[in-house]
């Protein structure tokens, strides 16, 4: 009896894993919102990702919890926000931090999901291959090209772009995508799967091969809209960010702006395509049906807007993101979110839809209730951090912006949305002010470099200065 019993609890066991639904995780690194579903550029040609979004709801109001690639990834994998961590920027090391934080991919692994990773999902790859978080981590796909340098005759590092003497079948994301397919249709079929893609593309440099450019003639190019002196009425310290005298300043006199959005575009659209194969290849395994599909950037991109390129800073360009999630059953293919979400949503949100408990570190609240139904109530407030008490809020009208000296910005996306016009220091906007500063913290941990050498500063490069790290 007692063998019969044991027998039966083994199957039960068998059975409640089997009936947990499967999630493909795919990160992107660098992507802002020039899709063809978000109309960020007139040119963006993303049938592909198109595709995948439509496939369940996307998140037209969605946005990192920082800036770059190291403390947005961060905040998203542990659910904690910069300020709880001391992770701020990509020189503050996440690894350490992180290290007994029940991340993820380690709370799917402890609850029985095989865990597999490849590509970029944190932005410290090495720490990624830690036993103790997946049951798989395969790292970075080597990818031809990737070591041009200076392409565009700017010499400013990888801020480099140009079409590279390449098949598309040597470019590390195609690899990475051919390594998740044969994993959709291989891994074990008695337990979930928590399979994690992290692409490069469009991450720098923008090496693509030559058929990529070729859609995008350079005659035809059309740049980013955006205002001369439109940091006219931004404080010293969002002007410090923005860095006009760095990337801009050189973009311009190499004559390269047309050239660089033509790349961008291109190296979009090369990855568009990796997500048509992957698509594809999920369909052809036999998990199609029971699989959650998240899609997410890690955080936007500026290509000149308010005299800035890269991420790192506290505008709509830079914070907002591409997210989309895909769950059988619960969202309604096609249907849209207005809703301010921030990445925070993300770790509770996967717990809701495959079953496993909310950890108590995570508090970030749900997104299953806006999944149900795009336009539920939502009380909620996207906030991004850039830097020790630099903070930005943003509801469905609002962007608010303070920065660690106290100055700010203000703007009305519903009347305003390139946010060309500061309304910070008008008449009437105390109200407005107070309620999203409500949202930002009271107390800061410390970045974990500062009063080091070499500390997280939110600064573009400069000649004779240190660079940043993408």
């Amino acid at each position: 009896m007692t063998r019969c019993l044991f027998l039966l609890l083994v199957l039960c066991g068998l059975a409640a894993a089997q009936s947990k639904p499967d999630v493909l995780f795919i990160a992107v690194d660098d992507l802002n919102d020039w899709t063809s579903y978000l109309g960020g550029h007139p040119q963006a040609k993303t049938p592909n990702i198109d595709r995948l979004v439509a496939r369940g709801t996307a998140f037209t109001n969605s946005h990192c919890a920082a800036p770059a690639c190291n403390p947005s990834r961060a905040a998203l994998m542990s659910g904690l926000r910069p300020w709880q961590t001391g992770i701020y920027t990509n020189n503050d090391p996440a690894g350490g931090v992180l290290k007994d934080v029940v991340t993820i991919n380690r709370h799917f692994l402890a609850n029985g999901y095989t865990t597999l990773g490849g590509g970029k999902i944190y932005h410290n790859h090495n720490a990624e291959g830690r036993t103790d978080g997946w049951t798989d981590w395969a790292g970075l796909f080597p990818s031809i090209g990737e070591h041009e340098e200076n392409m565009n005759g700017l010499k400013r590092g990888h801020f480099d772009w140009g079409a590279v003497n390449a098949k598309t079948e040597e470019m590390g994301d195609t690899k990475a995508t051919n390594w998740a397919i044969n994993h959709l249709k291989t891994a074990p079929a008695d337990k979930p799967l928590f399979l994690a893609l992290g692409y490069i593309k469009p991450h720098l440099p923008w090496y693509a091969p030559k058929e990529y450019f070729a859609r995008f003639p350079l005659d035809e190019i059309k740049l980013p809209v955006t205002k001369e002196g439109d940091l006219d009425d931004v404080p010293p310290a969002g002007k410090k960010m923005a860095g006009p005298e760095g990337d801009h300043a050189a973009t311009l006199k190499g004559d390269q702006w047309k050239k660089a959005v033509q790349a961008y575009l291109a190296t979009i659209s090369y990855l568009d395509d990796q997500v048509g194969r992957l698509l594809d290849g999920l369909d052809a395994s036999p998990r199609k049906d029971k699989t959650i599909i998240v899609w997410w950037t890690d955080h936007g991109w500026h290509l000149g807007e308010k005299e800035h390129w890269r991420k790192f800073a506290l505008w709509e360009e830079a914070t907002r993101t591409s997210m989309a999630i895909v769950a059988p059953g619960i969202t309604k293919p096609g249907s849209t979110c207005a809703a301010p979400v921030d990445y925070t949503n993300m770790y509770p949100t996967l717990c809701e839809l495959t079953g496993l408990p909310v950890p108590e570190h995570v508090k970030g609240a749900s997104l299953v209730p806006l999944l149900k139904d795009p336009s539920a109530k939502w009380d909620g407030v996207a906030v991004c951090t850039h830097g020790k008490g630099n903070h930005a809020a943003r509801d469905a009208q609002w962007r608010y912006i303070r920065y660690a000296d106290g100055s700010e910005e203000l703007y009305d996306h519903s009347k305003d949305p390139y946010e060309w016009t500061n309304l910070a220091g008008e008449v009437g906007m105390s109200d407005i002010k107070t309620r999203l500063a409500s949202v930002l913290p009271k107390e800061e941990a410390p970045a974990i470099t500062e009063g080091k050498k070499g500390k997280g500063a939110a600064e573009n490069p400069k000649k004779g200065k240190k660079k940043k790290v993408d």
